[in-house]
C-alpha cells in the first residue's frame, strides 16, 4: 500500500471549466501493491480522472473511493499538538511555583542577599515564561489550521488504482481531470492615444471556485467550451403562403444584439507635455502577452511564466493580446433623438477582434465615463464606438413648420414638415460636427415620401438616415434646416411604427427587441 500526493503543475482553462493536471512522485516496491492518489477537489469531475505513470507500471483496476482510512498526516499531527500542550502546561505550572516561591515568610534559613537575587530575577524569569507559551500557543494555531485541513481531505474522493511495479524505486506520476468550479471571461480594453487608430486589448478574467489554491502552475486559456454541446445545425424546410387575414404595414425593422458573454473597457489617454522640472509620467504596469495558438476548434493562450490562481478570488487577470486598429474620430450629434454631441471613434466592422456583442466600459481620459455596448454587425461597413459626451457643443432643435393640404387631382393628402438644428461650439477651438438625422421611410407603396430640401446633407434611402457634416467656428453657431413632404390616400389614415433596437434587460440581462423582456417579463423602459 502506497500514498501519492500529488500538486497541481499545469491548468488548462476552458470558458467554463479546466483541465487540471497534478504531479508527484511515490515510492513503490516490487510487485502488486495498491496505490491511494490524493489530490480530487470535490468539484472534480470524477469520471473525466486519469492516471499517468513512468513506464515499468501496469495497472490491473481502477476504482475511487472516500479517503476514511486513518490520515496519517492529521494524526501526526494531533500528536505534535498534544505534546506542545503538555509543554505550556509545564511552564504554566512553572509560573505558578516561581510566584508562590516568592512569599518567604514561612521560609527559614533564607538570607537577605538570596531573597533580593529572587526578587530581582523573578520579572525577567516570569517574561520568559510567558513568551515561550505564547510561542507555543502560536505554534499549536497554525498545526490546528493544518489539521483541520487535512480532515477536510480526508472527506475527499481518492483514485485507487491496483497497480504491478516491475521495479522497486520512485516514479513520476500525473493526475489528470475535469474541474467544474472554474472558468474565465474575455475583458477587452480600448485605448485610444492618437487620432489614427485605437488599440483593443484582450484580457482573461480567470475565476476558481474549489477546495485549494492554484499556486505556481502554467496556465493556458482557451475559447471552447466543453459543457456546451457543439451540434452542427439542421436546416428545417422553409415555407411561404399568403396571410388572409390584414397585415399591419408597418413592421418593426432592428437589428439584435447577441447576449452579453464578455466585458470590455474602454481607455482614452492624452499624450503628456513634460516640462523640463516636470516628473516622468506613470506608466501602466502590464503582463507579458500570452503565446497565441490557432487549434481546429478553439484557440489556446499559453501564458507566460507561472502563476498563483486563488480560491475564492473574483478574477485574476491576464493580458492575451493586441490589436491596433485604424480609426476615424468624429464629434457626433442628433439631435432629434438628443441634444448632445458625443465623441465618436468609427472603425471597420471586420476589424473587430470580437464577434458577439460585449458590454464596454468607457475610460475618457483616464476617468470613468459610463458604458456602452459594442456590436460587431457585419451587416454594417463601420462600427460607432462612443467615447463620451462632448460638454463643449450644445444642441437644440425644433420644428419650423407643419403644412397639410390635399391633391385634388391624385386624391392624396399632403403633409410638408421642416425642421431646424442648432450647434453651438462653446469651446475656444474651431470643431468639425457630424449631425445625424432622418427622413421616415415607407413601407408601403401607397405612402410617398419625397425630400424637398436636404441642406447638403447626404441621405441612405434605405433607413432615411442624413449625414451633414458642419464647421463651427469658436464661441459661434451654425444652423441646419431641412424638409420633406408624406403623400398618401386621403381616405385612410397613416401611422408611425419606430423601430425597436434590442436592447438588454436591466433587470436579467437577456437580450429584449421590445418592450418587455422574454425572459423574466420585466418593463425594459421602466
Amino acid at each position: 500500500m502506497a500514498d501519492l500526493f500529488t500538486q497541481v503543475k499545469t491548468v488548462n482553462v476552458f470558458r467554463n471549466g479546466a483541465e487540471v493536471i497534478r504531479t508527484g512522485k511515490v515510492e513503490l516496491k516490487e510487485g502488486m501493491q495498491t496505490l491511494y492518489v490524493h489530490g480530487l477537489t470535490g468539484t472534480a469531475s470524477q469520471d473525466t480522472a486519469r492516471l499517468y505513470m513512468e513506464e515499468g507500471i501496469s495497472c490491473a483496476n481502477l476504482r475511487f473511493e472516500e479517503a476514511d482510512r486513518e490520515n496519517v498526516r492529521s494524526k501526526q499531527l494531533q500528536e505534535k499538538i498534544a505534546l506542545l500542550q503538555k509543554q505550556i502546561d509545564v511552564k504554566e505550572m512553572q509560573l505558578a511555583l516561581w510566584q508562590s516561591n516568592g512569599d518567604f515568610t514561612n521560609h527559614d534559613n533564607v538570607t537577605a542577599s538570596e531573597i533580593q537575587d529572587y526578587i530581582e530575577k523573578l520579572p525577567e524569569r516570569m517574561e520568559k515564561l510567558h513568551k515561550e507559551i505564547i510561542a507555543l500557543g502560536k505554534e499549536i494555531e497554525d498545526l490546528q489550521k493544518k489539521a483541520e485541513e487535512e480532515v477536510r481531505k480526508e472527506s475527499l474522493p481518492v483514485l485507487v488504482a491496483d497497480v504491478t511495479a516491475d521495479r522497486e524505486g520512485s516514479y513520476a506520476c500525473e493526475l489528470h481531470y475535469h474541474e467544474n468550479a472554474s472558468g474565465w471571461d474575455p475583458v477587452y480594453e480600448i485605448r485610444s492615444e492618437n487620432e489614427e487608430e485605437i488599440e483593443i486589448r484582450m484580457r482573461g478574467e480567470i475565476r476558481e471556485d474549489t477546495d485549494e489554491d492554484w499556486k505556481d502552475v502554467k496556465v493556458s486559456l482557451f475559447t471552447g467550451d466543453p459543457s456546451t454541446n457543439d451540434v452542427l445545425p439542421e436546416l428545417l424546410p422553409l415555407y411561404l403562403n399568403i396571410r388572409e387575414n390584414n397585415v399591419n404595414l408597418f413592421k418593426a425593422a432592428g437589428r439584435g444584439m447577441a447576449a452579453m458573454s464578455m466585458k470590455a473597457s474602454v481607455d482614452l489617454e492624452d499624450t503628456m507635455v513634460v516640462e523640463e522640472a516636470a516628473e516622468a509620467p506613470m506608466m501602466q504596469i502590464e503582463t507579458q502577452e500570452a503565446e497565441v495558438q490557432n487549434e481546429e476548434t478553439m484557440t489556446e493562450y499559453a501564458l507566460a511564466g507561472n502563476r498563483d490562481i486563488l480560491k475564492g478570488n473574483k478574477g485574476t487577470m491576464a493580458d492575451l493580446q493586441k490589436y491596433a486598429i485604424p480609426a476615424e474620430y468624429n464629434i457626433v450629434t442628433v439631435p432629434k433623438a438628443d441634444p448632445h454631441a458625443y465623441l465618436v471613434a468609427s472603425i471597420k466592422s471586420a476589424d473587430l477582434p470580437v464577434l458577439n456583442a460585449v458590454e464596454a466600459g468607457i475610460y475618457l481620459k483616464g476617468r470613468y465615463t459610463g458604458s456602452i455596448y459594442l456590436d460587431p454587425d457585419m451587416t454594417k461597413e463601420k462600427v460607432d464606438i462612443t467615447l463620451g459626451k462632448e460638454e463643449r457643443v450644445h444642441v437644440s432643435y425644433k420644428e419650423l413648420a407643419k403644412k397639410n393640404s390635399t391633391t385634388l387631382l391624385k386624391a392624396q393628402k399632403v403633409v410638408e414638415h421642416q425642421y431646424e438644428a442648432r450647434i453651438s461650439n462653446l469651446s475656444d477651438d474651431d470643431i468639425t460636427i457630424l449631425l445625424k438625422d432622418q427622413l421616415p421611410v415607407s413601407q408601403n407603396k401607397e405612402i410617398t415620401v419625397e425630400a424637398l430640401d436636404l441642406g447638403g446633407a447626404k441621405l441612405d434611402k434605405d433607413n432615411g438616415t442624413l449625414e451633414k457634416k458642419m464647421d463651427v467656428k469658436a464661441k459661434e453657431t451654425e444652423a441646419y434646416q431641412f424638409s420633406y413632404k408624406v403623400l398618401w390616400p386621403k381616405d385612410k389614415r397613416i401611422q408611425q411604427t419606430r423601430a425597436f433596437k434590442r436592447t438588454f434587460c436591466p433587470v436579467c440581462g437577456a437580450p429584449v427587441s421590445g418592450r418587455y423582456c422574454p425572459e423574466c417579463g420585466s418593463d425594459v423602459f421602466v
